[in-house]
């Protein structure tokens, strides 16, 4: 049985993937010039961590900025100044 499972809906139909443990689970939706990606993995004493970032979308090239993380049942923003 796989730790991630994702699902997506386009034009085109849906599409899930699964990830394991060890593979983790990563999903980026993005518009012309922002988008967020999401990461998934799993960690032995905390469980499944999931990392928020936002993105600079499909037609621009930059960084990724931290936007939260989520651990169990409790989300943690992170402070972008």
């Amino acid at each position: 049985m796989s730790q991630f499972k994702a699902d997506i809906q386009g034009s085109k139909g849906a599409a899930s993937r699964l990830g394991g443990k060890a593979s983790g689970i990563s999903g980026h939706i993005r518009g012309w010039s922002s988008g967020i990606r999401v990461e998934g993995h799993h960690d032995e004493e905390l469980g499944d961590i999931f990392l928020v970032w936002q993105t600079t979308g499909s037609g621009f090239s930059g960084n990724s900025t931290l936007l939260g993380k989520l651990v169990g049942n409790s989300f943690t923003a992170i402070e972008n100044t």
